[in-house]
């Protein structure tokens, strides 16, 4: 899983990479600021680490309390958001430094290397002072909240807005120490016009607010937002992470269609921590933890031996049990990429002793891992449901059908291949039926896992959040009963949650800061108005949505891809009368589309990681029949709804 973590995180040309230390003055310096920063972010970074290993208990007893003595727990919520807050920040600047934040690197991997520095020297520049600026906005407002308390608890609002501008601090610093390194790179190879155009543009981005406001020109603020977006655009292929190109553009658009600089710098001190301090968004953290304690409890082993055992003799049974046990491992895992990685390390062993072609092996575990972001419980799911503030039950009942009806789908599709090609993909040994039945115990901890969440949720229970809390404690309990835990397993689990934590609510805060400008710029709603009255068939624009979303899905990660746009599309969708439910359907779909298609499916970069020897050509070779799988049923959900809403009626 730390693998998994690190593609998500990194560009495969490590332009973050620390140089050795040389006798440049500024790196020098660099070193002496490490000095600091390696003990203080780790020490940072271990109490978010006990936050993330302990947010569950308090939600668990609060939901025990309240079914067997009918009484609630005062300050859970509270304490939750209080949590959140110790996750997300303290982590920053260690994240920064160990991993780095998401950014996209389809542009920035193919210039030469001097170009690439001045680019990534840019947006360090950028970066520190603008994290600095936010530092300083919310110790104002740390000091301008010290008579306020949470309503539970009493606990003093300026404790956590305090440990707020510690962690930017830090992630400022952290942040600073990289651009000293590559400005001493740039000195030692001499690129003193790199170094110039860098730190110029840095400060031509940082001032705009104030030089756009004085050229008089006359634009709508329609138009603001617009350019606004297509500037996001330029920031982010140019390497600067999501998360923090989106602040940047947000503050920014903010600044320039105020009156002053006032609502900018307030919401850079606000914004990200109200985003952070958020019950609703625990829930990411808790299923990711989940989903990692599973893997350490070796359900994903226990699920690809039973699939095979039931399978292995069909035609191909061996990819149809990779296929089956990505399936079940999505119900408890809910990350495509983690699905894909963590299936493959146990299935790819089994197929290559098997015989099996590289194509078809590696392109059924690719196309297996995206399950995980469609059979719920799914992280993408969550996040579309914060953004649209749709219901994250309902869109865990309509993902049941799909993701059910696309995995038998690939499963045929193996059949069909290995039948038409029995060189492909040889059967495996005959296996009775006791042993069959034998091995149904290795589902087990998944549907107790799958049915605990769910049954939960569904029945009135528990919220999706304390289904989390309870799917945390499952899954740990599981790794007991079963002798795998250790506590090396479960430091791993919870480093990593924090890890991928922090990357997608940096990514969230600078959705919040992007937010005000677009609603500022009443970007969204003039779209969707300019949509619904231009006359076009609904189905023809959203036919160009869906092809953006493939696009984008070549791109990036699934989530940063939901936060990047659903703002803007989803009241587009609105408008055009399609339901809301059924559009998170499809657009899950289409983006496990995107995660398996060139030129960069992240998918198959991430499959590349455990399947040593075989090109990612070869990979994508083996994708085609799993591809037109995902187009038909991106079809048939398009022509017949229910597909994804009828379960919905069912149950709500």
């Amino acid at each position: 899983m730390a693998e998994l973590s690190s593609l998500i995180s990194k560009a495969s040309c490590d332009l973050h990479e620390t140089p050795k230390a040389g006798a440049n003055p500024l790196e020098k310096l660099a070193n002496g600021l490490d000095v600091i920063l390696e003990p203080l972010g780790r020490w940072m970074f271990a109490i978010s680490v006990l936050a993330v290993g302990t947010m569950s208990l308090p939600i668990v007893i609060d939901v025990l309390a309240r079914i067997l003595m009918g009484k609630s727990v005062s300050g859970v919520v509270e304490i939750e958001e209080f949590l959140m807050v110790v996750i997300v920040f303290l982590s920053m600047g260690y994240t920064q430094k160990s991993e780095g934040h998401i950014f996209i690197d389809l542009i920035t991997c193919k210039l030469p290397r001097k170009a690439a520095r001045c680019l990534q020297t840019f947006s360090l520049a950028s970066c520190s002072v603008f994290f600095g600026i936010m530092c300083w906005r919310t110790i104002l407002a740390a000091m301008h909240k010290t008579s306020e308390y949470s309503t539970m608890l009493g606990i003093p609002v300026w404790i956590a807005l305090t440990l707020a501008a510690v962690g930017v601090s830090v992630l400022c610093l952290v942040l600073l120490q990289q651009l000293l390194r590559s400005l001493a790179e740039n000195m030692q190879d001499r690129s003193w016009l790199g170094i110039v155009l860098a730190l110029a543009g840095a400060a031509a981005l940082l001032t705009m607010p104030i030089w756009l406001k004085a050229i008089p020109w006359e634009i709508s603020r329609f138009q603001y937002g617009l350019s606004g977006m297509a500037f996001l655009m330029v920031l982010l292929l140019s390497g600067m992470p999501i998360g923090f190109a989106m602040s940047i553009v947000g503050y920014i658009g903010l600044g320039v269609l105020g009156f002053n600089l006032t609502p900018a710098l307030n919401s850079l001190g606000m914004s990200p921590y109200h985003t952070t301090a958020s019950f609703i968004l625990a829930v990411a953290p808790l299923f990711i933890f989940m989903g990692l304690l599973a893997s350490e409890a070796g359900i994903s082993k226990e699920l690809f031996d039973t699939a095979y055992k039931w399978l292995g003799r069909l035609p191909g049974g061996l990819a149809m049990a990779a296929v089956a046990g990505c399936s079940g491992f999505a119900a408890v895992c809910g990350d495509s990429m983690a699905t894909a990685v963590t299936m493959g390390s146990v299935a790819l062993p089994e197929m290559r002793a098997k015989k099996y072609k590289s194509g078809l092996a590696c392109g059924a575990l690719a196309a297996g891992g995206t399950l995980g972001i469609l059979i719920p419980p799914s992280v993408g799911f969550i996040f579309y449901a914060l953004v649209t503030e749709e219901s994250v039950g309902k869109l865990f009942i309509a993902g049941i059908v799909p993701g059910v009806l696309l995995a038998l789908m690939f499963i045929a599709a193996i059949w069909i291949i290995a039948s038409l090609r029995p060189e492909t993909a040889p059967r495996g040994e005959a296996v009775s039926f006791r042993e069959k039945l034998a091995s149904l115990k290795g589902v087990i901890g998944m549907l107790a896992l799958f049915v605990l969440i769910l049954g939960g949720i569904l029945g009135g229970f528990f919220s999706p959040t304390e289904g989390g809390a309870i799917g945390v404690v499952g899954a740990f309990l599981i790794t007991v009963v079963r002798r795998k835990l250790t506590w090396k397993g479960l430091l791993r689990a919870c480093e990593q949650t924090v890890f991928i934590t922090c990357k997608l609510l940096m990514i969230l805060i600078g959705v919040s800061i992007l937010g005000y400008f677009m609603a500022s710029s009443r970007l969204p709603f003039e779209l969707a108005s300019v949509v619904t009255e231009s006359g076009l068939n609904r189905y023809l624009i959203l036919g160009g949505v869906l092809l953006l979303y493939i696009m984008l899905g070549c791109l990036m990660n699934v989530i940063p891809m939901i936060l990047l746009t659903l703002p803007a599309i989803f009241p587009s969708i609105v408008a055009l009368g399609f339901d809301p439910i059924w559009f998170g359907v499809v657009t899950v779909v289409i983006m496990e589309v995107g995660q398996i298609t060139p030129p960069v499916g992240v998918n198959v970069f991430a499959l590349s990681s455990v399947a040593e020897g075989v090109s990612m050509g070869a990979i994508f070779s083996g994708i085609l029949p799993f591809f037109l799988c995902m187009i038909l049923l991106l079809g048939l959900l398009i022509v017949y709804p229910p597909l994804a809403t009828g379960l919905v009626s069912v149950f709500f």
